[in-house]
C-alpha cells in the first residue's frame, strides 16, 4: 500500500515535469470550462457508484476497479496539465509543482476514501513518505531562485535530505514509542548481534483496513528508525516478530536503499534513452525537418500531442511497475533469504506471512512489489532445503542490477554521439 502511494507521487511528478508548458489546446473558454467540470463530476460520481457496488462484489473485482480507477486519475491529470493548459499557467512562478502535486492529490485522496475509508492518520503517514521529495524540490527551488549553482548540487542536496528526513517524517507520522519492555529487549538483544545501529522503535496505530506494516526508516544511524503498525504487534507472537526483524535487518546489511536509490537514478535516462527512440521514429518518417514543422502546426498536432502525453505516462507507470517493481522483488527476496541464513529457521518468517495473508484476505493475492506472501512461503521452504540458492539470488540480482545501469548509460551515450545536434533540431521543432 505505502509502495504504491509513493510511487503514485513520483508518476504525477514526472508527469508535471516531462509534459511540455507549450501544451494549452486552444478551444473556448466555455467549453474548456464545460468539459472541466463534466470531468470532475464523472469522475466523483463514478467512483462513489462504482466503488460501492465492486465493495459488494469478490475481491479480486475490487482491486482491478480500483486500478482503473488509478489509471484515470492519471490521464485526467495529464489532460488538466497539458488541455486545460494548468501545466502552462503554473510554470512561469517558482514553486509551481507543488499546486500541481496538491491538484493531483485530490483525485488521489477521493479514490482512498472511497475504496479504503482510510482515517486522517494514514495521510500523515502519506505525508511523512513525501515530505523528502518535497524538500528537495523546495531547496531546488529557493537556490535557482537566488541564482545559485554549485557542481553536484542535485546530488549533494539529494544526499543531505535522504539523511536527515527521516527525524522530520518520525516527528510528523502518529507514532508512539514502543515502550521497555520484553520485546524492545528481543529487539535490543536481536540487533546488537546484527551490529546495527538505530535510533528508536515506534508503533503506528490503527489507520485503516488491511493495513499491517513494518519497516526501516532512514539510512545513517543516528536518523534511522525501527517501525511495527500496532496490528503486527497485537497478531504476532515473538518469534514471528523476530523474523520480521530480520527481513529488516537484510534490508540495512544488504543496502538495499543504496540500491534502490540507484535504480531510481536511471528513471530520467531511461526516459531520455525511450524519447530518443521517439524522435528516431520521427526522423524515419519525415526525412524533411520542415515537413515535421509543417505536420506540428497543422490541424493534426492535436493528436501528436495527446499521443505525447500517452507515450509519457505509459512510460512512467512501465518503469515503475517492471522496471523498479522487479528490483523491489528481488530485494525482497534477498531480505527473507538474509534472514533465513540468520535464523536457520523458515518457520518465523512463514508463520508472520501466513497470518497477515489470513488477516488480510490475500494470502494468495500476487503482489507487484513484494510477491505474494504464499509466493514467498513456498520460495522460504524451498530455499531452507537448497542454501545455495541465498547467494545465487544475490550474485544474480546485483548481476543485474550493474547490467541495467550500463545498458542505458551505453544507450544514451550512444545516441548522444550519433546526433546530438540533429535531436536538438527535432526539440526545438516539438517544444518551441
Amino acid at each position: 500500500m505505502i509502495y504504491e502511494d509513493l510511487l503514485s507521487f513520483w508518476i504525477a511528478f514526472f508527469l508535471w515535469e516531462l509534459i511540455p508548458s507549450s501544451f494549452s489546446w486552444e478551444f473556448s473558454p466555455y467549453l474548456k470550462i464545460l468539459l472541466f467540470i463534466s470531468k470532475e463530476l464523472f469522475f466523483c460520481l463514478s467512483l462513489i457508484f462504482i466503488a460501492r457496488r465492486a465493495g459488494s462484489g469478490n475481491e479480486r473485482s475490487y482491486f482491478y476497479v480500483e486500478k482503473i480507477f488509478l489509471l484515470f486519475s492519471f490521464i485526467f491529470y495529464s489532460f488538466d496539465l497539458a488541455f486545460f493548459g494548468l501545466k502552462k499557467f503554473l510554470s512561469p512562478y517558482y514553486f509551481s509543482v507543488f499546486p500541481a502535486l496538491f491538484w493531483f492529490f485530490h483525485y488521489y485522496i477521493l479514490i482512498k476514501i472511497a475504496f479504503y475509508r482510510f482515517r486522517i492518520g494514514y495521510f500523515r503517514i502519506l505525508l511523512g513518505l513525501i515530505l523528502p521529495f518535497l524538500i528537495l524540490i523546495f531547496m531546488e527551488e529557493v537556490l535557482d531562485f537566488f541564482k545559485i549553482s554549485f557542481p553536484g548540487q542535485f546530488f549533494l542536496l539529494l544526499l543531505g535530505v535522504i539523511s536527515l528526513s527521516p527525524y522530520l517524517v518520525i516527528k510528523i507520522w502518529p507514532v508512539k514509542r514502543l515502550p521497555d519492555g520484553p520485546l524492545r529487549e528481543v529487539i535490543d538483544k536481536f540487533l546488537r548481534q546484527e551490529r546495527l545501529n538505530l535510533r528508536d522503535y515506534y508503533i503506528l496505530p490503527p489507520l485503516g483496513p488491511r493495513f499491517y506494516t513494518a519497516g526501516v526508516l532512514g539510512f545513517i544511524p543516528p536518523f534511522r528508525y525501527l517501525f511495527f503498525s500496532s496490528g503486527i504487534l497485537e497478531i504476532m507472537d515473538l518469534k514471528e516478530i523476530l523474523g520480521i526483524l530480520a527481513h529488516e535487518a537484510g534490508h540495512l546489511r544488504k543496502r538495499h536503499g543504496l540500491y534502490l536509490l540507484l535504480v531510481l537514478l536511471t528513471f530520467p535516462i531511461f526516459i531520455l534513452n525511450a524519447f530518443y527512440l521517439f524522435l528516431f521514429t520521427f526522423l524515419i518518417l519525415f526525412d524533411d525537418l520542415n515537413g515535421l514543422d509543417k505536420f506540428l502546426q497543422g490541424p493534426y498536432a492535436i493528436f501528436f500531442d495527446i499521443a505525447l502525453i500517452i507515450f509519457f505516462l505509459s512510460l512512467a507507470i512501465s518503469f515503475f511497475r517492471i522496471i523498479f517493481a522487479y528490483f523491489l522483488r528481488s530485494l525482497e527476496r534477498e531480505a527473507d533469504l538474509y534472514a533465513l541464513s540468520r535464523l536457520k529457521d523458515p518457520e518465523p518468517m512463514t508463520s508472520a506471512f501466513y497470518k497477515l495473508g489470513e488477516i488480510t484476505g490475500q494470502l494468495f493475492r500476487k503482489s507487484w512489489h513484494h510477491y505474494g506472501l504464499m509466493e514467498r512461503i513456498l520460495y522460504l521452504n524451498y530455499a531452507f532445503q537448497r542454501p545455495d540458492l541465498i547467494k545465487a539470488h544475490s550474485v544474480k540480482l546485483r548481476r543485474r542490477l550493474l547490467l541495467w545501469i550500463l545498458m542505458n548509460v551505453i544507450i544514451v551515450a550512444f545516441f548522444t554521439y550519433l546526433g546530438a545536434d540533429i535531436f536538438e533540431r527535432i526539440l526545438k521543432i516539438f517544444f518551441p
